[in-house]
């Protein structure tokens, strides 16, 4: 049997939001959330943006702002969050919003998101302990920032 067709079976929508800052310097640093998850190689922590499954009759921004609410403690302002990065696979589909604050605030983790940090983004968007999607979904947030700064 054909992943894919194992996979056009069921439906997971998920969203988030990523938030940002520049510095004086120039420096884009993100809040990220620890992850925490038991494997076979045993405890394992990731950074990543926080998600949540989007509920019956919620769309994507809706999800991504109580991902917000429910894993940082952060009561968004939907209506200056954009859309930057969206896949699809299957009935997989992910969707995150980003959103720019004046400066660094702290998050209240709840769920299964442990504490978050701020990190300056790297060019090559690698982030230590960051989880297996993460440098793609950062890499997307990168070309969608600087094309608006030179625009």
């Amino acid at each position: 049997m054909d992943i894919k067709e194992v996979t056009g079976h069921f439906s997971y929508k998920v969203a988030g939001t990523l938030y940002w800052t520049e510095d004086r310097e120039g420096n884009i640093w993100v809040l990220l959330a620890r992850r925490t998850f038991d494997s076979v190689l045993g405890r394992v922590y990731t950074y990543t943006i926080p998600t949540v499954e989007l509920k019956s009759g919620e769309d994507f921004l809706e999800a991504a702002a109580r991902a917000s609410h429910d894993e940082l403690g952060i009561m968004p302002d939907t209506a200056s969050m954009e859309r930057f990065f969206f896949a699809s696979s299957g009935g997989i589909e992910v969707s995150l919003f980003s959103k720019q604050l004046t400066g660094k605030m702290a998050a209240k983790c709840n769920g299964m998101y442990k504490d978050a940090l701020w990190f300056c983004l790297p060019d090559d968007c690698r982030i230590e302990d960051g989880d297996l999607l993460l440098r793609d979904e950062l890499k997307a947030f990168r070309i969608i920032n600087r094309s608006r700064r030179i625009a």
